[in-house]
């Protein structure tokens, strides 16, 4: 039977080699993987190793002169198939790395000087050689194994069909089982029509010729048009986070006694350049960040100290607001809580605009994920109110009646219209990026931390129909619940 298997996608071979991109892909019994692009391959013969008829070894001879060598009984299923697109990157001055170093020299902003290439696989133009800053990124997924990354091009360029920008982030999905769950948030943010939204693009990455993975190639979050493209001199991207890294930030506490404040953090623009780009002189970073300060404390305010009957509209987008939570309840992103990776944007200081929630960001510990596989489809978003500053902020919101409204006006629409799309579009998906993920989940075979653990992608079917088994509970559970799970 494993060699019947292996002769029907030689057979198949033949209709599709004049693909360029087509690939072989052979699974292995086996923690293995191995997959060959079809115009690399010069032959591919059966042979024995020990005496007898039977065939126990396929040999794949490829153009750069080197042989593959695959054990038949070891193999389970061979398809001819398409591959994500692959980027390779080399260090110019540390060609021996097989990964970025962490220490503390050496830590997520430290600047590699590279070069990169891509190989679209017919999906996407190819990108030839060029010269890159190369670096770590991520706050608690810079400390994981399988490393993150963030590259910049010498000048604005598009990349797998994303807006033209200099910068790039490389996603490593290293918790997520079935590297979709960052998927599935932003490709519902983007059905929603949500400004801003980013972009997922599934590939695999070489560093130094080592392979490290499955990625997800994404736009850099901040002001400009790869991403919020509104006037970096008028407008404002607000970062809520716990990491509490930024240089311009303040703690807001809607309590005299300040037990629980919001950590607001300015992440763009860089209001020093700003400062110094005004020929008069007049104007100062710290000038500007007071007015911004002074601008979101009057929105803060209206949210934390109105009644639920009030009004929000005229400091909020509520439509903004509720779409925003809709994508992270049907995460069950929990890190809201903390907060973590909470995004808002104003187009200008004063009345005349109003704050928008967005862009959604940072769904790999979510779904199916709490530190560890398993998380309940029926858990509420916000959980303990008074808790943490998150929740009770977001209590506030979620109290509020007009937001209500609006909340189950678009949750109704998203249920019978959107929902039904989004499943097809994740089933089109993960037949893509199944030949990917089983590679991926060859080399990072689950991992148990301090505080987390993982499971490998190699299942990466068994894994993809638990999580839709969970999506669709989620879905039920969220339209049955009186304040749609997002609070008690």
């Amino acid at each position: 039977m494993k060699k019947f298997i292996t002769l029907s996608a030689i057979a198949l071979m033949g209709l599709s080699a004049s693909a360029q991109h087509q690939h072989i892909h052979i699974y292995h019994n086996s923690q293995a993987f191995t997959t060959h692009k079809l115009n690399t391959v010069e032959d591919m013969n059966f042979l024995s190793t020990s005496w007898g008829d039977n065939a126990d070894q396929l040999t794949i001879s490829l153009t750069d002169g080197t042989t593959d060598k695959v054990d038949i009984n070891d193999v389970s299923k061979t398809v001819i198939g398409t591959n994500v697109p692959v980027i390779y990157v080399n260090l110019t001055d540390y060609p021996n790395l097989t990964d970025l170093m962490k220490d503390s020299q050496h830590d997520k902003s430290f600047v590699y000087d590279a070069t990169l290439r891509m190989d679209g696989n017919g999906f996407f133009d190819d990108i030839p050689e060029t010269t890159v800053e190369f670096r770590g990124r991520g706050n608690s997924t810079w400390n994981m194994p399988k490393t993150p990354y963030r590259f910049k091009l010498p000048k604005k360029q598009s990349v797998c069909g994303l807006a033209k920008a200099k910068t790039f982030a490389l996603i490593a999905n290293f918790i997520d089982c079935s590297l979709m769950r960052n998927t599935i948030a932003l490709k519902t943010a983007n059905m929603l029509e949500m400004p801003y939204s980013n972009h997922c693009v599934p590939v695999a990455v070489y560093l130094n010729g080592h392979y490290k993975g499955a990625y997800m190639l994404t736009e850099k979050i901040g002001i400009g048009g790869g991403s919020v493209d509104i006037d970096e001199n008028k407008g404002i991207l607000f970062e809520f986070d716990s990491n509490y890294d930024e240089d311009f930030k303040f703690r807001y506490s809607w309590y005299e006694s300040g037990s629980k404040t919001l950590p607001v953090m300015v992440k763009d623009p860089d209001l020093t350049e700003i400062a110094e780009a005004d020929p008069t002189g007049a104007t100062t970073a710290q000038g500007l960040f007071n007015n911004w300060r002074s601008d979101i404390t009057t929105m803060l305010d209206a949210v934390t100290k109105r009644s639920t009957k009030e009004s929000l509209a005229d400091v909020l987008d509520l439509r903004s607001v509720a779409k925003f939570l809709m994508v992270n309840n049907l995460a069950c992103n929990r890190e809201l809580q903390h907060p973590k990776s909470f995004y808002m944007y104003k187009e200008a200081l004063g009345t005349d605009h109003v704050y928008h929630f967005g862009p959604v960001w940072d769904f790999d510990w979510a779904f199916t994920f709490d530190g560890y596989e398993g998380q309940a489809s029926n858990r509420i978003l916000f959980e303990r109110d008074g808790d943490t500053a998150g929740t009770t902020f977001f209590h506030h919101i979620c109290k509020n009646e007009e937001f209500r409204k609006i909340y189950s006006e678009e949750w109704t629409n998203f249920k019978e219209n959107i929902y039904p799309e989004l499943l097809k579009y994740l089933e089109e998906y993960a037949n893509h990026i199944e030949p990917s993920a089983v590679q991926n989940g060859t080399i990072w075979t689950g991992y148990k931390g301090g505080y987390y653990q993982t499971v490998s992608t190699y299942k990466f079917r068994e894994n993809y129909a638990t999580l839709i088994k969970w999506l669709n509970e989620r879905v039920e559970f969220i339209s049955n619940d009186t304040n749609f799970g997002l609070y008690k």
